[in-house]
Order: C-alpha cells, then sequence, then structure tokens
C-alpha cells in the first residue's frame, strides 16, 4: 500500500480530473511527467557539409532500428504478442526508405540539419494522418511522433528518459500515448499513466490495456493541473484523476485497492448475487490471450466475449490458420473448464485495423462491417477463422459468437459457411468441436427488434450495447460534438432493453442473453438492468469486485 506525503505544489487542494478509460484499474502514486521539452536545432550546413549530415541521419536510424530489433526479441520471450507485433509495425515504418529520402533531400535542398528535416517531414506526416476521417489511421500519429522523438533522441546521443528513470511508485503522465513510453512503464513496473492524448485507439492504448496498466486518456488540461511529484490517484475504473487527494480521499482508495488485492487472491469463480440471493452469471470481456489471466486472477465465472480482431497485426494481413489456432488454444486452455464464447472479426466502421481491404464508404459505420465483411466481401476469411476456433474448442466449453448482425437471413447464411467448414474437417481426419453452441451479438435496432425471430436460430444472444446505444440514437460515439446523446439512461433506450428481455422471456430463452459493454460497468445502470432482470453480464475483468458489490446491495424482489 502506497503511503503519500504531502509536496509543494502550484495548487495543494484536492483536484479532480475527469477524461476517459483506457484500461481500469486504481494506481496511487506520484505524477511523474515524461514529456522532455525537445529542442531542434535550426543549424544551417554548408554544400560540403551535406553528405556527412545525410550520413550522420542514415547512421541514427540504423541505431533506431537496433534498438527495436532489441525490443522485438524482448517481447519474442515473453507473452506479450500485441507489443510484439506493435514493435513490428515500427519497424516497418523505419525501413521505408521513402520517409529516409524525404529527409535527406531536405538535408540537400535546404541546407539544414538532419534534426531540423526530419522534424519537418515528420510534422508533415503527423498532421496528415491526423486529418484522416478513420480513428484507427488518426491514432497512427502518435506512432510517427513517437519514431520521430527516437530519432531525434539516437541524433543527439542521448536515449529518452535517461534524465528521470521511471520508479515503481510512478503514475506517468504525458500529452501524448506513445508505445514506448508504455514499454518503458512496463519495465520499470510504473502503476499507471494519464493522457491528454485522445487518440484511444493508439498502439499505446492497446499496449496499454495488454499489459494491465491502469490508464486514462482524453484529460483536458492535465500538464496544467499537475506537476512532478505531486500525489495522486488514478481511478481507471471511472476515468478519473484525483491530483493532492485530502486524507479522506486516500483513505477510501487504499481501502478499495487492499479489497480488491483480497478478493483476487483466489483463482476459483466467485459468487456474484443479488442482495435477495439470485445467481449473476458474471465473465471477462477481453482482447488478446494474455487477458485471460486477468478472467482467473478476478474469479470470473469464463470469457463471455473474446474481441478477436485484436490479433491482427496493425497494416499487416489477418493471421494464418495455425496463429489463429495458438491463440485461441491458448485462451481456452487458460480458461480450463470455464465458458469462452469466441467473437469473429469485427472489423470495419471505427475498426478498420490498418488492412489492405478497408471498409470505407462515405459512412464507414453504416457499410461494410462485422458479418456483412465475411459474407460480401470475404468469406475464406471467415472459413479460416471458423476452422482455427472448432480446431481450438476439441473437448471445451466454447461457443461461437457473429457480430453485428442485421437479419435472421446473415445467421442462416453463416450456418451454411459453417457447415461447410465442419465437413472439410472432418473429411481431412481433424479433431475438433462439432456441436460448438452458436450466438450473435445483437448491435443494431433492427436485430434488437427481431430478437424472437434470432433467437429462435441461435444458442444466445449478447447485447453490443456500445454500438446498439449509438446505432439507436444515431450518434457516434467517438464524435464529441454528439457524445451526449449516447446516455444509456435515455427513456427510449431503457424501453428497448426491457424489449429485447421480454421477447426473449415470451419463448423462456431470458437466460440466454447476456449483456455486454460499457453499460455493465456503468453504477447507474446495472441497477437499472438487475431490475429488468438481467442475470448474465461480461466486462472488464478489473471491474469485477465493484460489479458484485453492486449487485449484493440489489434486493430484487
Amino acid at each position: 500500500m502506497t503511503a503519500l506525503s504531502k509536496q509543494p505544489t502550484r495548487n495543494d487542494c484536492e483536484t479532480v480530473l475527469h477524461g476517459t478509460s483506457i484500461c481500469p484499474g486504481i494506481a496511487i502514486g506520484r505524477i511523474h511527467m515524461v514529456d522532455a521539452e525537445v529542442s531542434i536545432p535550426q543549424t544551417r550546413i554548408d554544400s560540403g557539409q551535406v553528405a556527412s549530415e545525410q550520413k550522420r541521419y542514415t547512421q541514427a536510424v540504423e541505431a533506431a532500428k537496433q534498438h527495436l530489433r532489441k525490443h522485438v526479441a524482448s517481447m519474442h520471450s515473453g507473452s506479450h504478442l500485441e507489443a510484439q507485433a506493435i514493435f513490428e509495425s515500427h519497424q516497418a515504418i523505419l525501413a521505408d526508405e521513402s520517409f529516409h529520402d524525404l529527409v535527406r533531400s531536405c538535408i540537400e535542398q535546404q541546407g539544414m540539419c538532419a534534426e531540423f528535416c526530419l522534424n519537418q517531414n515528420a510534422q508533415t506526416l503527423i498532421a496528415q494522418f491526423n486529418n484522416m476521417r478513420d480513428p484507427y489511421l488518426q491514432s497512427r500519429r502518435e506512432d510517427i511522433r513517437d519514431l520521430a522523438l527516437n530519432l531525434l533522441a539516437f541524433l543527439s546521443g542521448k536515449p529518452r528518459g535517461h534524465h528521470h528513470p521511471i520508479q515503481s511508485s510512478d503514475i506517468l503522465v504525458s500529452r501524448h500515448l506513445h508505445p514506448s513510453e508504455v514499454i518503458r512503464t512496463h519495465q520499470a513496473n510504473g502503476l499507471g499513466f494519464a493522457s491528454e492524448s485522445s487518440a484511444l485507439t493508439s498502439h499505446a492504448a492497446i499496449l496499454l490495456k495488454g499489459f494491465g496498466i491502469p490508464a486514462i486518456g482524453k484529460i483536458k488540461a492535465l500538464i496544467e493541473n499537475v506537476d512532478e511529484g505531486m500525489p495522486v490517484i488514478l481511478d481507471g475504473d471511472r476515468g478519473v484523476l484525483i491530483a493532492n487527494p485530502s486524507a479522506q480521499t486516500l483513505k477510501d482508495y487504499q481501502a478499495k485497492v487492499a479489497a480488491t488485492a483480497q478478493m483476487n487472491g483466489s483463482p476459483t469463480p466467485q459468487r456474484c448475487t443479488t442482495g435477495s440471493g439470485e445467481p449473476i452469471t458474471l465473465r471477462a470481456n477481453i482482447e488478446n490471450p494474455e487477458q485471460a489471466q486477468l478472467m482467473l486472477a478476478h474469479g470470473l465465472e469464463g470469457i463471455g466475449l473474446f474481441r478477436t480482431e485484436f490479433l491482427i497485426t496493425p497494416g499487416k494481413q489477418v493471421p494464418s490458420e495455425e496463429e489463429q489456432y495458438r491463440a485461441y488454444r491458448s485462451v481456452v486452455e487458460t480458461a480450463a473448464g470455464r465458458r469462452v464464447n469466441i467473437r469473429t472479426f469485427d472489423i470495419g466502421g471505427d475498426k478498420q485495423m490498418g488492412l489492405s481491404c478497408p471498409c470505407t464508404g462515405l459512412n464507414p459505420s453504416l457499410g461494410i462491417r462485422g458479418i456483412r465483411r465475411h459474407l460480401m466481401v470475404n468469406p475464406d476469411e471467415l472459413r479460416i477463422q471458423l476452422r482455427a476456433i472448432l480446431r481450438a474448442a476439441h473437448r471445451s466449453d466454447t461457443a461461437l459468437l457473429i457480430p453485428m448482425v442485421t437479419t435472421p437471413e446473415e445467421i442462416e447464411q453463416t450456418k451454411q459457411i459453417l457447415t461447410e467448414v465442419k465437413q472439410a474437417l472432418r473429411k481431412e481426419g481433424a479433431e475438433f468441436l462439432d456441436s460448438i453452441p452458436l450466438g450473435v451479438m445483437i448491435e443494431i435496432p433492427a436485430a434488437a427488434i427481431a430478437t424472437r425471430d434470432i433467437l429462435s436460430r441461435v444458442d444466445f444472444i449478447n447485447l453490443g450495447t456500445n454500438d446498439l446505444l449509438q446505432y439507436f440514437m444515431a450518434a457516434d460515439r467517438d464524435n464529441e460534438q454528439v457524445v451526449d446523446f449516447n446516455d444509456p439512461t435515455n427513456p427510449a433506450f431503457l424501453w428497448l432493453l426491457e424489449f429485447i428481455l421480454a421477447e426473449a422471456r415470451k419463448t423462456g430463452r431470458e437466460n440466454d442473453v447476456a449483456i455486454c459493454g460499457e453499460i455493465a460497468s456503468n453504477v447507474e445502470m446495472i441497477p437499472r438492468l438487475l431490475k429488468m432482470g438481467y442475470r448474465s453480464f461480461s466486462i472488464a475483468p478489473v471491474i469485477a469486485d465493484s460489479f458484485r458489490k453492486l449487485c449484493a446491495e440489489e434486493a430484487i424482489q
């Protein structure tokens, strides 16, 4: 448990800063500012110095490549597949000679030093990414900025962070979300990460989730409100950063941390019940195989949603059947008999994944995405994934989950492909789970209205409330101008949730309906959902104890 003593700061009063959660969890520590002031030399060179300056830049690039190779090797030796993939994508960027040629050309044509030309071209590229519509591509600006800073460091001969090493009591604060800083945080056992950046789909954000580092983004005026060494509490569950916490606030959060540690001491599933004793099924949402360990650590009953699209290496193609098989089998084995719902790739809309076959259009969220991509554009991609899942699920409690279903016809088309895949595996003599349950995600109002018809064709349904809410309210959840419309307590949306469960009850299938998405961690929504009759939830593992506590307070009559 961390003890914090007050240090002189610009404001000694408790200050609460609001942002958006990237990775849940609570951290109590001290601020460590990671944004060092970078001074860009504007040194002019004469024609006789051009070749040597270009050589100096090329040597910096080679040094950066060597540094990245070491990072990739260290990730190969561990279990952090996402970090390995992200640094491999950085290697690909560094290997792009077209950018380096622009820098070398700038040195020659403008007669300026390598630092100046590197910064000029990097800023141009960052601006281009920043103007892209796709949030995924837009967030790549953070990767370019990160790589440019690394190159500037090698040009100066001073590695980033050498002046102020990270301590194990540090909560890092930055205007940006850079993968290299996240890796440094992880390697130094830093406690948390807070940022002003809105790049919540960036590589750094993915790494923070993969490493389980409590983190918050989109904190306005963060840098202006904190100082180096300031005592702070990072509440990744609520998306809140508390600077200079009062003695009472500190005591309350220390109690929460202690209670969570005690709750998470047992790897066996922990019961979740309402105050009146009704059982609640509580499973985990995960995005990579490593997070299956969080499901065990927090005593959850299985995995309600495995978002497999995050296995796709940004900028590359979909993993091969064998690569997918190993990832799925790892999760199934970690679950050790507990239920695992594996969702097929949900690509499109805000999740383009940098693939060469993007799902574009004037409004990508209303175009080719989810199961539409597989049925209309790339059925072979679905066949390969189904083969990998079926094989990995052999002798286990595993189910298939289909995303973004709009009509019952899509279910029948998916079933036909599933039948064909099973026949092929059977012919090959492969071992696989023949009787695998099939479920669908209800994320579109049309599917919600057709709940009874859809349930008659599948074994279960999961309500993807993040997309369901934005489609129902016609308000992009990533658009800050209309984000207030995405209010789950809107009476019309509450009616829709009640309608879905009522339709399931008419055929005695209410137990085959689960809630996943952000409303399952919304303290205002949980009591409402319980009163409606929802009894199955899939949540971020780290909020499990908070969820159980809220359930226990509800005496449902």
